[in-house]
């Protein structure tokens, strides 16, 4: 059957070969010089007239285009500012050499000076006309795209590729761009004399969404935007001269910063066409102010100033220059080229650098643009948290580039192109959230009815037995619990692919009914009050399986390690624990101690929760695992996970206290997993300090790789630890680490409310920051969770209905923020670190609802926060801050309200007081007013670093 399939492959491939070679192109090559001094022309245009695809000449003027035979009726277009436009009808066979000489263009004298034209509003009209002639609507672009960084000369990371590109107007998190790496190679560089310094200073942040978000179009409102006119007030703006491009007048703007402004981050020129008002092209270098900005803000991210401690070197920008160029395509412009060209410095005094050059150039060539029912990605989108150094192959063929429209010049080798085949779409009949309803099921599941409150957990003995190869699972759960109300029918939940054997009462057998995933059980006689019983269920099938494409639809994962050995684990947080094994599924009822039995395969190591107490062979080549967990802990944190694990130890000592420290990594993976949880002592500690001590220390802290990262009660998983991956600054480790204070030491009663899990984790993401750097870091970490908030559904979810299968992201960005903004208007980090302690230490081991948590903070804190609470979990948009700014002199008159959806809505934020100084203002519904003496508009500045807020211009 394999050799057949193998020949079925290799025949679609030559079928394949066959179609790409029936394609018919037509190759011109040659150079673009000008007709007066035989300068090359940088930068020409070459298209053909019509139709969507072109390229660009180089920096020598050569030019290589290749244009598909559907164009060859087409006229030959080239173009550049300043010269005369050069059409000609399309050779019938391919050209090379060809010599294309340019006339320069008339200049046209600017208009006398009574009739001297208004840049700014010159400006205003181009933005006005926007919806008009540029195409708003979501396009696909083939692109061509390069990087190229050296250091003192010396080329440290040279890659380049052919883009496939998904380019949406909408700017919210939901409608990204999206990148696919169609070809792309890279040349060899060796970096072993300083791996860890090559690979900071050379693998920089996805170059190719970040060249994208260069369209200054498209991002029309971001806060840095020279067209966004809030801006305008830190420039001048003067009308230079009109010039000629081809057949059409092109008015040529220069934006300079005004006279000490420390706004104006940069200079401009911009090219406007006269007759449609559409821009052409943006030429833009950074002012000082530009730079410092840069270099105090932007500089490659946080993980890029973390890692800069970590390196022991710093990059600092000293130049920016940048040029963008639109193309005009069946009436609407495009975004046709991105080049940026990037001077920095590199010091390091433990290797004796000093202001050593290292220079960047990064240029993106949009060479086809497709209009046709353009559809969102599903496979193989570029990672724009890699780099693009990391995201091109290492394979070589002869004729790389195929019939791709590049940027001369090339290189020699080149890489295969890598393409994945979509996966077929699982059938999912319902998936219940806000857009598509809830079921009774939904209900039986989310609610507390008569038949759960009636009684309450204290212990469960769930004893499985896994079959990895069949992906089966057979077993049963031992449940004690305590008789709250007097009853005869109990609800237990276990989903309805799996099969019940049979329910036991001491050696009685119950009978019970199934309804979606809940199962009514009937005892023989009504159960008094204050008793405590025992029943075990019997139970086996095939658990649902994980589909990541859908938010928390968990299952169990039967992966692979990188030998080929299975490697299983169960994630069940949202879609719950009785996907796998029966008991009573609602986050308010947590046993109060467990033990979790799991027999597998020899030769395979399982980790659950809690301390091991033994291993006993079972017979058939069988092992069984033996755990105890000592706590409290919610359903979906009860865990396995099988695999051929190496395990190492070690141990947390604080004074007379010692945590013992148990780590479980794939064998290959052993070195790498040593050094990466070289972090785990320094990360407790931080936590300890601010969330008071570990909450499970007679279980013990477990971490472990697995395939998917998990923050299971005292074996937190990690997820896969890959070739690459930084191994001295993990989030990811942080984060679900946290989760054994926020989550599991308190959890919530309704998943409506996971907030609380993931907002106080992905906060203590942005303090372990703030615990090895400084809390200025802490704080710019932070800022870099905005660019993940959508914005698009509330925080909270839909009480009674375990409602999670939803876009769960602001949950822990928007909380993050949230939190972060509520310890500034605190503005007293004593208080705010003394109540997350107070919180841990008030709810430990208890369930707890979003209300209880918030009225705790307002007694605690002395005010009233509900409001708060609100505006940021309960609606999609942020508190505004609408201002107003008046100079009046030397002084500065500002007006101010907060717009928010919540009635009563009041929240003091910080703004520019005097020159260089913040302090509180106490905004509410209503406009007040106060003067700000010896200041002007340009000093003035809310404090959005500390404060989630949005701020408008009235």
């Amino acid at each position: 059957m394999k050799h057949r399939l193998r020949l079925c492959l290799l025949l679609l491939i030559l079928l394949a070969n066959q179609v790409i070679a029936q394609e018919k192109f037509l190759t011109l090559t040659g150079r673009i010089t000008d007709a007066g001094n035989q300068q090359p022309v940088i930068s020409a245009n070459i298209q053909v007239k019509n139709g969507s695809i072109g390229t660009v000449a180089n920096a020598e003027g050569a030019f290589i285009f290749k244009i598909a035979e559907k164009f060859w009726q087409d006229t030959l277009l080239i173009s550049c500012i300043g010269y005369k436009s050069i059409k000609m009808p399309l050779p019938s066979a391919n050209l090379q050499d060809m010599d294309i000489r340019m006339e320069p263009s008339v200049y046209l004298l600017p208009a006398v000076s009574v009739n001297m034209r208004d840049g700014f509003g010159i400006l205003r009209k181009m933005l006005s006309r926007i919806p008009e002639n540029y195409d708003t609507a979501d396009v696909g672009l083939t692109a061509f795209y390069r990087e190229n960084i050296r250091l003192a000369g010396d080329t440290i990371n040279f890659n380049e590729s052919v883009l496939d590109i998904y380019k949406t107007y909408h700017t919210d998190r939901d409608h990204k761009d999206q990148v696919r790496i169609l070809k792309g190679r890279k040349k060899k560089v060796d970096w072993s004399k300083d791996p860890q310094l090559y690979n900071w200073i050379g693998n920089i942040l996805n170059t190719a969404y970040s060249s994208l978000n260069e369209d200054l179009q498209k991002y029309l409102d971001a806060k840095r935007n020279i067209l966004n006119e809030r801006n305008f007030r830190y420039y001048i703006c003067d009308y230079k001269e009109t010039i000629r491009e081809g057949d059409r007048n092109l008015l040529v703007l220069q934006l300079l910063p005004k006279e000490e402004s420390r706004k104006a981050l940069v200079k401009a020129k911009f090219y406007i066409d006269e007759a449609d008002m559409a821009l052409v092209k943006c030429e833009m270098e950074t002012t000082p102010a530009g730079v410092d900005y840069l270099n105090s803000h932007q500089k490659g991210g946080i993980s890029y100033t973390i890692m800069s401690k970590v390196v022991k070197a710093t990059l600092d920008f000293t130049r920016i220059t940048m040029v963008i160029t639109y193309k005009k395509y069946r009436n609407k412009t495009y975004l046709s080229t991105v080049q940026r060209h990037w001077e920095c410095v590199v010091n390091s005094r433990k290797r004796n650098m000093q202001d050593v050059q290292w220079i960047g150039d990064f240029h993106l060539l949009v060479t086809d643009v497709n209009k046709d029912s353009m559809q969102r990605f599903a496979t193989g989108i570029s990672n724009d948290r890699s780099s693009m150094n990391n995201e091109v192959g290492n394979e070589y063929d002869a004729a790389f580039w195929e019939n791709y429209n590049i940027l001369l010049p090339v290189l020699a080798d080149s890489l295969k192109p890598q393409k994945e085949a979509a996966p077929p779409a699982k059938k999912v009949t319902h998936v219940s959230n806000r857009q598509n309803g809830f079921t009774r099921g939904d209900t039986l599941r989310g609610m507390l009815s008569p038949l759960r409150t009636c009684y309450d957990v204290s212990f469960y003995h769930l004893d499985v037995d896994i079959n990895p190869d069949a992906h089966f699972l057979k077993g049963n759960n031992t449940v004690r619990f305590k008789v709250i109300t007097p009853f005869d029918l109990m609800q237990l939940d276990l989903y309805a692919n799996m099969r019940i054997e049979k329910i036991l009462y001491g050696d009685q057998q119950l009978s019970y009914t199934r309804q979606d995933d809940a199962v009514f059980v009937r005892f023989p006689d009504a159960l008094p009050a204050g008793g405590e019983e025992t029943i075990v269920v019997y139970y086996e099938g095939i658990p649902q399986s994980a589909d990541f494409n859908i938010p928390m639809w968990g299952g169990i994962l039967w992966d692979k390690d990188e030998q080929g050995n299975p490697w299983v684990q169960v994630v069940c947080q949202g879609s719950g624990a009785s996907l796998w094994w029966p008991n009573k599924d609602h986050l308010s009822d947590e046993p109060d101690s467990m033990r979790i039995w799991i027999t597998v395969p020899d030769g395979f190591a399982e980790i659950s929760n809690g301390r091991l107490q033994g291993k006993t062979p079972m017979g058939g080549n069988k092992t069984r695992y033996e755990w105890l967990v000592s706590y409290p802990i919610n359903n979906y944190n009860a865990t396995f996970c099988i695999g051929k694990y190496a395990h190492f130890k070690d141990a947390y000592i604080r004074g007379a206290d010692t945590l013992t420290l148990d780590y479980y990594v794939m064998p290959y993976n052993l070195e790498r997993g040593k050094a990466m949880f070289a972090q785990v002592k320094p990360m407790l500690a931080c936590f300890e300090q601010h969330f008071g001590k570990y909450p499970f220390p007679r279980d013990g802290f477990t971490l472990l790789e697995s395939p998917y990262a998990m923050e299971h009660q005292s074996s937190v998983c990690i997820g896969k630890i890959k070739e690459g991956m930084r191994l001295d600054y993990c989030p990811m480790i942080w984060h679900e680490s946290a989760h054994e204070w926020w989550g599991n030491a308190i959890s919530c009663k309704d998943i409506a409310d996971m907030w609380m899990h993931e907002a106080f984790a992905t906060y203590a993401e942005g303090l372990m920051v703030e615990c090895s750097i400084s809390k200025e870091m802490g704080v710019a970490f932070m800022g870099e969770q905005r660019k993940q908030v959508s914005n698009r559904e509330p925080v909270t979810g839909i009480y009674n209905v375990n409602h999670i299968h939803y876009d769960i992201g602001d949950m822990y960005t928007k909380g993050s923020l949230m939190l972060n903004t509520l310890r500034f208007v605190l503005d007293n980090d004593t208080l705010w670190f003394n109540l997350l302690k107070d919180v841990q230490a008030r709810f430990r081991y208890q369930t707890l609802s979003a209300d209880e948590l918030v009225g705790y903070i307002n007694r605690r804190t002395g005010t009233d926060y509900t409001a708060f609470f609100n505006q940021y979990l309960k609606y999609t948009s942020l508190p505004k801050l609408e201002i107003s700014l008046k100079e009046q002199g030397r002084n500065l008159q500002l007006k101010y309200r907060w717009q928010a959806d919540e009635p009563g809505f009041k929240m003091p934020v910080k703004v520019t007081v005097a020159p260089g100084r913040f302090g509180f203002i106490y905004p509410t519904a209503n406009w007040q007013m106060i003067t700000l003496k010896q200041m002007k508009d340009d000093d003035f500045e809310v404090d959005e670093d500390h404060f989630y807020i949005e701020v408008t211009e009235a």
